[in-house]
């Protein structure tokens, strides 16, 4: 195998796995995901957001993000409610429950990912760009959705 091959799956193994931790721990400590604790992080920090401003401080999608509101919502750890200054935009909060969770939850490796995303200099940012796409198309993944990790999209209703 080329070294750099190896390097290569070597580093996606090890982010992989921090995520996958990250994850098992929240869902053993909260029951949730490390998805959800992140979306429930960024609601607390910016209450009044939208769907759309929270896709956007998680590049995420804004249907993955909603789903995941969805499972929140239905957990009773947040809703969403209709603006006062816009009937038309609806502005997510936590509930009493969902503030309690952020009380002992540390921070996710989402959130320590997307930080460090965030930071690279445009370069590294766009090489990486590249790389990841070319990997997707080669194994053919172009077409698949992208759910926050560690998160399982929620099944299509028939």
């Amino acid at each position: 195998m080329d070294s750099r091959a190896q390097q290569v799956m070597d580093n996606l193994r090890r982010i992989v796995q921090a995520l996958r931790l990250s994850s098992s721990q929240f869902e053993r400590t909260s029951g949730l995901t490390a998805a959800q604790v992140m979306i429930l992080r960024h609601i607390d920090a910016s209450a009044g957001l939208s769907i759309n401003d929270l896709a956007a401080q998680t590049l995420t999608h804004q249907s993955t993000v909603s789903e995941v509101v969805g499972k929140l919502e239905a957990k009773g750890l947040a809703i969403r409610s209709r603006a006062a200054s816009d009937g038309r935009r609806r502005e997510l909060q936590l509930t009493d429950a969902g503030s309690a969770i952020l009380q002992n939850a540390g921070k996710t490796f989402s959130e320590t990912l997307i930080q460090a995303v965030n930071t690279l200099p445009d370069a590294a940012l766009d090489g990486l760009d590249g790389g990841l796409v070319a990997l997707i198309d080669a194994v053919g993944l172009q077409t698949a959705t992208a759910p926050m990790f560690m998160e399982d999209p929620e099944a299509p209703k028939s």
